[in-house]
C-alpha cells in the first residue's frame, strides 16, 4: 500500500443557519423537513433525521442545528447512568427497561456532554436467545442479523440472514418482520410475508423510506417499500457477472449496498470481487475490479483488485469506501475511478491502530460514515474501528480478539460485529451476535 495515499480534503461547508429560504410560519413540519433535507450541506445524519422532527424541533433547528444533530434523542439518567436513544431503553444492569414516556426522539433531552457507552436496542444477550420473534426490546429475537440501516424517522432495519427476513425496529424498540417469512427460503416478489429471500445481507434506505436489500443467496438486489412490498431491482437469481438492465444483469453473492447523492446504488459484489453501480435507469455496470479475480492491487477500473468485499458506503463528495473483507483492508474509489487503500495491509489480519501503513484490521465486514469519520465493523477483531480524514485508525469499542457482549461503559464487548449504521441522533447502531446495540463514542 502507498502510505502517502490520502483522502480528499473538501472545502469547508458552511453551516446552513439561518435557512436562506422564506418559510411560512404555518408550513407543516414534514413539508419543511423535505425542504431542508434538499440542502446538500446539511450533515448526513441531520438530513436523515428531519422527516421525524416535530414543529417545535424544527423551529429549534433553524437556530441551533448542531445541537439537534448531535444531541437530540439521548438523555441522561440519575445516578450517573447514561440515557438511551434509538431503542427507547436505558441500561442499569442485566435487564432492559422500556422508556415509553418519550415516543419521539427529537423531544428527548440533549445528550450529556461526553456521554459514551454501549446499550441494548433489541434482542437479548443470552447465549441461547437466537431464533426469530417479534416483540419489544429484549422480548424480540434475531437469527444472524447482519446489515443494518436507519431511515429518517428513526426506524432501524435489519437484514436477518439466517431467517431470510428483513426486520424493522421502531424508535420505541418494537420489532416486527417487514418482509419475508422466517425460515422459508425462496425468491419471490410480493408483499410482507408473501415475499421470499435467501440470505439477505445488507440494506440501505432512501429519502422516502424505501429500502434496497442485497439478497445474497439469490444474487439479486431487491427493494422494499415502507408498506413491505418487495420487488426485484436487478439480478437474475443465478450467480454471474453480466452488466446490463434488470434481469439481464447478474451478481454473485452481493453483500454491501449504498446510495449516492445522485440516486445510484453501489454494490459490493462479494462473489465476483468487484464493485458495481446501478444507475437511476436500472443499468448495472462494473466500476472496479475484475470478475472472479481475487487480489489487492490499487488502480483504475478493472486494473484494481478486491477480495470478497462485503460492504460499501458513499460520502457526499462521491468517494466510495469499501470494506474489503478478504484483504482485511478498507479501500476507496475516488470520483475519477482511482482505487486506493486507506487502512490495513492486504493479507495481514491484525489489530494495530495507527496511520496508513501501520494500521491493521481483520476481516472488516461493515462500514458507514459520519462526517469525515469512517466507522468499521472489524469482525475478526470483535471491535468497532474509526478512520479519520488523515487515515488514522483507532479502536472505539470492543476488546481485540475477545468475543462476548459487555454492555455499559466502553470499551464494552462485542461478538463478531457485522453491521454498523449511523442513526439520526448521531449514535451508531451495531449488529452483534443476535443483538442490536446502540454505541455512543467520544467525538
Amino acid at each position: 500500500m502507498n502510505a502517502s495515499t490520502s483522502r480528499p480534503r473538501p472545502a469547508p461547508v458552511p453551516v446552513p443557519v439561518p435557512v436562506p429560504v422564506p418559510v411560512p410560519a404555518s408550513l407543516p413540519a414534514r413539508r419543511l423537513a423535505r425542504l431542508l433535507r434538499e440542502l446538500p450541506s446539511l450533515p448526513r445524519a441531520l438530513r436523515r433525521a428531519l422527516p421525524a422532527c416535530q414543529p417545535s424541533a424544527l423551529r429549534r433547528l433553524r437556530i441551533l442545528p448542531l445541537l439537534l444533530a448531535l444531541g437530540a434523542g439521548i438523555g441522561g439518567c440519575g445516578g450517573g447512568e447514561v440515557g438511551i436513544g434509538i431503542g427507547g431503553y436505558w441500561y442499569d444492569g442485566p435487564d432492559y427497561h422500556p422508556w415509553p414516556d418519550h415516543p419521539e426522539w427529537p423531544s428527548w433531552p440533549d445528550r450529556p456532554q461526553g456521554a459514551t457507552g454501549m446499550f441494548p436496542i433489541a434482542g437479548d444477550v443470552c447465549g441461547v436467545c437466537s431464533g426469530t420473534r417479534d416483540g419489544t426490546g429484549s422480548a424480540a429475537r434475531f437469527n444472524d442479523p447482519q446489515g443494518i440501516a436507519a431511515d429518517g424517522a428513526g426506524n432501524l432495519y435489519v437484514a436477518e440472514s439466517a431467517s431470510a427476513t428483513v426486520r424493522k425496529i421502531t424508535p420505541q424498540g418494537v420489532v416486527t418482520t417487514l418482509a419475508g417469512a422466517a425460515g422459508t427460503l425462496g425468491y419471490a416478489d410480493g408483499s410482507g410475508g408473501a415475499a421470499r429471500f435467501n440470505g439477505p445481507s445488507r440494506l440501505e434506505s432512501d429519502a422516502n423510506g424505501k429500502l434496497y436489500v442485497t439478497d445474497s443467496g439469490n444474487s439479486a438486489i431487491r427493494s422494499i417499500t415502507p408498506s413491505g412490498a418487495v420487488a426485484t431491482v436487478a439480478g437474475s437469481g443465478t450467480c454471474g457477472s453480466n452488466d446490463g438492465n434488470g434481469s439481464i444483469a447478474q451478481f454473485c453473492n452481493p453483500k454491501g449496498i449504498a446510495l449516492d447523492r445522485a440516486g445510484n446504488l453501489w454494490v459490493a459484489d462479494t462473489g465476483n470481487h468487484t464493485v458495481r453501480r446501478i444507475d437511476s435507469a436500472g443499468r448495472v455496470t462494473t466500476v472496479a475490479g475484475a470478475a472472479g479475480v481475487c487480489g489487492s492491487a490499487d488502480g483504475r477500473g478493472d486494473a484494481a483488485r478486491f477480495c470478497s468485499p462485503q460492504d460499501v458506503v458513499v460520502d457526499q463528495w462521491d468517494n466510495v469506501y469499501i470494506a474489503d473483507t478478504g484483504n482485511s483492508t478498507v479501500r476507496m474509489i475516488a470520483p475519477d475511478g482511482r482505487v486506493s487503500t486507506l487502512a490495513g495491509l492486504p493479507g495481514q489480519c491484525g489489530a494495530a491502530d495507527g496511520g496508513a501503513g501501520q494500521s491493521r484490521l481483520c476481516s472488516p465486514s461493515g462500514i458507514d460514515i459520519e462526517g469525515n469519520d469512517l466507522y468499521v465493523a472489524d469482525t475478526g477483531n470483535a471491535t468497532i474501528r474509526r478512520i479519520n480524514l488523515d487515515n488514522v485508525t483507532s479502536t472505539v469499542a470492543g476488546v481485540t480478539g475477545k468475543n462476548g457482549i459487555v454492555l455499559g461503559a466502553l470499551p464494552g464487548g462485542l461478538d463478531r460485529p457485522t453491521g454498523v449504521a449511523l442513526a439520526p441522533d448521531g449514535s451508531l447502531a451495531i449488529t452483534t451476535h443476535n443483538l442490536v446495540v446502540k454505541l455512543l463514542v467520544a467525538k
